[in-house]
């Protein structure tokens, strides 16, 4: 084997290594999707839902712009 080749098998296993126990967690740690929305010190809120006349002038803007 060449020190290329060598070097080539580590990096396939680091990536096998990280790829697997980045799909497979441990039950007791949190994932990181799983968190609460208000991580952090300041309060957060979700932002309203904009109205249908909103969203159609967007999409009339977004058509201008084309």
């Amino acid at each position: 084997m060449s020190a290329t080749n060598v070097l080539d098998w580590v990096v396939a296993l680091f990536v096998c290594w990280a790829s697997l126990t980045a799909i497979v967690q441990s039950p007791h740690e949190t994932p990181q999707c799983a968190a609460p929305y208000t991580t952090g010190s300041a309060v957060r809120t979700i932002p309203p839902t904009p109205a249908k006349a909103e969203i159609e002038a967007m999409i009339r803007d977004m058509k201008l712009h084309d």
